[in-house]
């Protein structure tokens, strides 16, 4: 399956939460046993520890939607849906790095990549792009 590459919005003032929704064509992602994870760096392949991550996003198999014709073969198949709910603590968002860079207030853009981890250790990787961090207006 190929990863979705869309930009993720977040604050520093408030908690980070999504809901991704993953359509798949054929047969049910095998989850039992599964984890998602998401991670926050600053740069695609940066070394060390992520700036902040989720080791435990909420995944549910929301089962079959329709069907569709598999342009890789012309069979039609069934579509099903993989939803995600990353969650990030304020905390984690508010701390990230450049607040004040270039100027203050300025939107600072970091990398994400949400991925599944199955029981037999094999990785796909779901949702991936730029993470965008406003400042925020209210205070929290």
């Amino acid at each position: 399956m190929a990863a979705i590459v869309e930009p993720l919005g977040a604050a520093r003032n408030r908690r980070f939460g999504a809901t991704l929704l993953t359509d798949y064509l054929g047969d049910p992602l095998p989850i039992a046993g599964a984890t998602a994870i998401m991670e926050v760096r600053l740069y695609p392949g940066a070394a060390g520890a992520a700036l902040a991550s989720d080791a435990s996003v909420t995944m549910v198999d929301e089962g079959q939607i329709g069907t569709m014709v598999d342009p890789a073969d012309g069979v039609s198949k069934p579509l099903r849906r993989l939803r995600l709910e990353p969650s990030i603590p304020m905390e984690a968002i508010r701390d990230l790095p450049g607040q004040n860079a270039p100027e203050a207030g300025d939107p600072q853009s970091f990398s994400y990549e949400v991925l599944i981890e199955y029981a037999d250790g094999l990785r796909d990787p779901l949702w991936l792009g730029d993470f965008i961090v406003e400042a925020g207006v209210v205070a929290p």
